[in-house]
């Protein structure tokens, strides 16, 4: 089953501020994300995902896509005209609620919004996607243990022509010593938490305690990631170019293949 401390961590999210969950951005808390802005970056990111794995002709098939905590559905939405069958997973129920509300309407997508609780994607059947993509997923699991469970089921899941695009940091900076501000936010955490045990509204103590849900961050050096990814009988076609973010976290893209 699911860490229940993370599962609960990402309900908070969906609840509190989800579209800065999902694509972190420092003029966006608090509901200021345009929404056509931020599913616009889905549609690009998607476009240059299957032109950069297209020069290898992969997927062989559009038949059955994966978007592997999927949260609102950013990344999912724009997959979905190009797969016959495209299914988000996410942990958060508040998450799969909202991306579900998102995509309602005259304009929605065939996309299928699933709630994920277990450990690992036993619910899918060796060899039955065509395409995997996982951004901005694995660095916040509990575990490295859980890392390295997920990337080792994307190889198996994927079809003998399928590729999967895989974000994952390679090094994530440590905290800095907390200053006399971070102090004092820091006991406004704490009473945030304390009233959220008492189920005090979650946006009330985001939006008056500066309160937040906890939101874990940690990388894989790039050899060990790829020897994971190998050890599962995969192989790693292409590594994106490095990209850093502005707290210092450093990025890659695994283009990862099943066995031949």
């Amino acid at each position: 089953m699911v860490d229940r401390q993370h599962r609960a961590a990402w309900d908070d999210w969906g609840t509190v501020d989800p579209f800065w969950a999902v694509l972190t951005h420092p003029d966006a808390r608090h509901g200021r994300w345009d929404h056509d802005a931020f599913f616009a970056t889905g549609v690009d990111m998607v476009a240059t995902m299957l032109e950069h794995t297209g020069c290898w002709g992969r997927p062989g098939h559009r038949r059955t896509a994966l978007d592997f905590g999927c949260g609102l559905g950013r990344i999912t939405r724009a997959l979905a005209p190009h797969f016959e069958r495209t299914i988000g997973l996410d942990v958060a129920s508040t998450m799969i609620d909202e991306a579900r509300r998102l995509d309602a309407g005259p304009d929605a997508s065939d996309a299928e919004f699933v709630v994920h609780d277990a450990d690992d994607l036993r619910a899918f059947e060796t060899g039955s996607i065509d395409f995997v993509s996982c951004l901005l997923v694995l660095q916040h699991l509990p575990t490295r243990a859980g890392i390295e469970t997920y990337l080792r089921e994307f190889v198996r899941v994927l079809a003998p022509s399928g590729v999967a695009a895989v974000q994952l940091p390679v090094h994530v900076p440590q905290a800095a010593p907390r200053t006399t501000l971070r102090q004092k936010l820091r006991l406004r955490t704490r009473a945030g938490r304390f009233f959220r045990a008492l189920r005090v509204s979650p946006r009330l103590l985001y939006k008056w305690f500066g309160w937040q849900p906890e939101m874990r961050m940690q990388g894989i050096p790039y050899e060990e990631t790829v020897a994971v990814i190998e050890s599962a009988g995969g192989s790693v076609l292409d590594v994106s170019d490095e990209s850093t973010d502005p707290g210092g976290v450093v990025s890659r893209v695994y283009f990862v293949v099943p066995p031949a």
